[in-house]
């Protein structure tokens, strides 16, 4: 009797009842993203696109032009009239919307479901090259090829495929998403925070929808600097004919050579003595896009959610 006691003692302790095993939450056990979110990425990310047309084909230009300024390629982008600074915009509008769904939605959901920030960044940044890689491209080279046109120059480069989610520079595609993604999801809770910080030492009363959005747009100018020089190598990639025609190996030294020629300055002997000027045009030219773009996104993610919060 005194053996069975015992046992059924073990088991109670080895064993738990049913019901303390269902009160336990399971891994897996996260729900979809909330609707004002998946509304937003739909809705606010097609806006955001569009509006910064003007931004990211500049920063093509830029990839092909090392000597002028910023406000010379941003000129350069309006040349052909005011709306000629949306060409190739439409190209990444309706791929925008599953792009922004990535961005938002799944990262939420990844982020819950994984319980790591890090790993949900880089898994939504893959998912955002596999559907705006082709959109994107298309929308780079047909600004270049315009800008060929005005230019008097009858070279072009082919238009990718708009249906194949790869080709040049996919793969810095993907790592410039991660770069530029973490800006808002991983860095601006810190930004954030230090705000918080800064406006209580400083005796400043900051409204919190006006703190959430300067932490945004702080975070994703980091974002920018890191990101900026993957960009442009991205932009030479889908630009340069002799880039695309070359095998693995030879890209990688195209690309070595890019980068040392366009923010590298050389002696006469070839040895190193500087920066370029033009890495901190593109550095600027890069933030200013990111900045505007997340923080615009954030802001409409931000408005979104308070509006379904409101009227529920």
């Amino acid at each position: 009797m005194a053996r069975e006691v015992l046992r059924s003692r073990i088991c109670r302790r080895r064993c738990p009842s049913r019901a303390v095993r269902a009160a336990k939450p399971q891994a897996w056990d996260v729900k979809l993203p909330d609707t004002p979110l998946i509304l937003a990425g739909a809705l606010g990310g097609p806006f955001c696109i569009y509006v910064t047309t003007p931004l990211r084909n500049a920063l093509t230009l830029a990839s092909q032009d090392p000597y002028s300024s910023a406000w010379a390629l941003y000129a350069a982008v309006f040349s052909g009239g005011l709306t000629s600074g949306w060409m190739g915009g439409l190209a990444p509008v309706l791929p925008s919307c599953p792009q922004f769904c990535v961005l938002g939605p799944l990262f939420h959901f990844l982020n819950k479901s994984l319980g790591n920030v890090a790993l949900a960044v880089c898994l939504s940044a893959m998912a955002e090259t596999l559907i705006s890689y082709s959109s994107n491209t298309i929308n780079a080279q047909m600004a270049f090829n315009h800008e060929q046109e005005l230019a008097g120059s009858s070279f072009e480069v082919p238009l990718v495929n708009l249906f194949v989610p790869y080709g040049p520079g996919a793969f810095i595609h993907v790592c410039r998403n991660i770069v530029a993604l973490s800006g808002i999801r991983i860095f601006s809770m810190p930004c954030l925070n230090l705000l918080c910080r800064f406006s209580r030492a400083a005796g400043l009363k900051l409204p919190e929808e006006f703190q959430s959005v300067l932490a945004d747009f702080i975070s994703s100018l980091g974002a920018g600097c890191l990101s900026a020089p993957l960009n442009q190598c991205y932009n030479f990639a889908i630009t340069s004919t002799a880039y695309m025609e070359s095998g693995g190996v030879e890209r990688l030294h195209k690309l070595g050579y890019f980068l040392s020629t366009t923010y590298l300055v050389h002696g006469p002997g070839g040895e190193i003595v500087g920066l370029s000027t033009t890495l901190g045009r593109d550095l600027f030219m890069r933030c200013t896009y990111t900045a505007t773009l997340f923080a615009i996104f954030g802001s409409i993610e931000r408005t979104f959610a308070a509006l379904w919060k409101k009227s529920s």
